[in-house]
């Protein structure tokens, strides 16, 4: 078996990632998988190292952190011989959530140490203003609570997350887009739209329920400008089952390559990183990335 290299986050989910790179480097020990493990001292070190892995021939890099380094390591492996490995030591850990990837250490490093048995499965990824995404991708209401929830830091756990959302709605309105997706365009006034690669976001909310990383597809979810009090008490409870687009307001959408405009100033999000300011364009590319993950995905 080739020898792996495991790019750490030590911070990430308030300094677990350097507990979790110790315990998950003596798991992958007892099963026999050879590796090495890089810290990152800097937010554009994981993306370095993973790029410096595959010039250097490595078809094994392995993230160890939230989705935070896995969006820059996985960046600099789109397109590429080398496979991806992923261990989740961060809050949200949506990109493993979203591959079926199991968040017990264990159980992740056994899944990595089967590297070599059997062919690597490649999925999809999306793309935006010139950068890879691999779970939800969002613009208006969502992207605000994003990027809010950055702001926290290691404050940021689900009651708090809570509060954040409702105090947003108070705070924003719903807002003009313009949406094409593949020939179809449309205006909406909305409060958001969830644009996934996969279906997991925001710590395991299904914005976008029948998104799926093999499919060469988009999926995005448009929530309409329905009232505040509507939003909180039957849409926002709701996403974490996915139910919440079977309601009048929520709209569906798929397509290879999706553009979207607004009449107001705007940024998007995806993998819990800011990509840019509207308007932008995003397409899904097919088969663009091994990932170690489960047989049978979503």
């Amino acid at each position: 078996m080739p020898t792996a290299r495991l790019i750490v986050n030590p911070t990430s989910g308030g300094g677990r990632g350097a507990r979790i790179a110790d315990q998950a480097s003596l798991e992958l020990q007892r099963r026999g998988c050879p590796h090495e493990v890089l810290y990152s001292n800097s937010p554009t070190d994981p993306g370095v190292l993973a790029h410096q892995a595959v010039a250097d021939g490595c078809t094994l890099v392995v993230g160890v952190g939230g989705d935070g380094l896995i969006h820059a390591v996985a960046n600099s492996l789109v397109g590429t011989p080398a496979a991806l490995g992923i261990i989740p030591a961060g809050r949200g850990n949506d990109i493993a959530r979203g591959l079926d990837i199991p968040l017990r250490l264990a159980e992740a490093c056994e899944l990595i140490a089967q590297y070599g048995a059997q062919p690597v499965p490649r999925i999809d990824v999306g793309q935006a203003h010139e950068r890879y995404f691999f779970s939800v991708a969002l613009v208006g209401l969502a992207a605000e609570i994003n990027r809010r929830s950055n702001l926290m830091g290691r404050f940021r756990f689900n009651a708090v997350y809570s509060a954040l959302t409702v105090l947003s709605v108070f705070l924003s309105a719903p807002r003009t887009f313009t949406i094409r997706c593949d020939s179809h365009e449309q205006r909406c006034y909305s409060w958001l739209i969830a644009v996934g690669n996969s279906w997991s976001s925001g710590r395991g909310m299904q914005l976008v329920p029948g998104a799926r990383v093999d499919d060469g597809v988009l999926d995005a979810c448009v929530v309409h400008g329905m009232g505040k009090w509507e939003l909180l008490l039957r849409a926002f409870p709701r996403v974490f089952s996915g139910t919440h687009i079977y309601l009048t307001g929520i709209e569906s959408l798929r397509g290879r390559e999706m553009v979207i405009r607004s009449e107001t100033p705007g940024d998007i999000y995806a993998d819990g990183e800011r990509l840019g300011s509207l308007p932008v364009t995003l397409r899904a590319i097919p088969q663009a990335l091994s990932v170690i993950r489960p047989a049978q995905n979503r």
